[in-house]
């Protein structure tokens, strides 16, 4: 079982290779500073983008797709124009209808839509 402290062994390895990020971009939530992890200078070497020359990008929901906005908890997933048409478990639009953890797939789940 683990202490709510954690586990010592694995924060000390995270906290080994891993460092904060300047700032971050979540998807729905824009840039977060400090929000995410990078790998430390003496690690760079095993940094998947600088090995293969991959390129961030941002990538945005359709204009229909309100996933920031439920995310946040400024609309309910039923608020969303494209929530239970366009957009469903069979053929999801945003992020959060994609996993049957996601807020709009659990509603449309739940509220015998599917």
């Amino acid at each position: 079982m683990v202490s709510e402290k954690g586990n010592a062994k694995a924060l000390a390895a995270i906290e080994q290779v891993y460092e904060s990020k300047p700032e971050c971009e979540w998807r729905g939530f824009g840039k977060i500073a400090h929000s995410g992890l990078q790998l430390r200078e003496e690690w760079k070497y095993y940094d998947a983008e600088k090995h293969f020359g991959l390129i961030p990008h941002e990538v945005s929901d359709l204009a229909d797709v309100q996933c920031g906005a439920v995310l946040t908890g400024r609309m309910k997933p039923q608020q969303c124009p494209a929530f239970g048409g366009a957009c469903t478990p069979n053929t999801p639009l945003g992020a959060l209808m994609v996993s049957s953890e996601g807020a709009c797939a659990a509603y449309y789940q739940y509220q015998g839509m599917g």
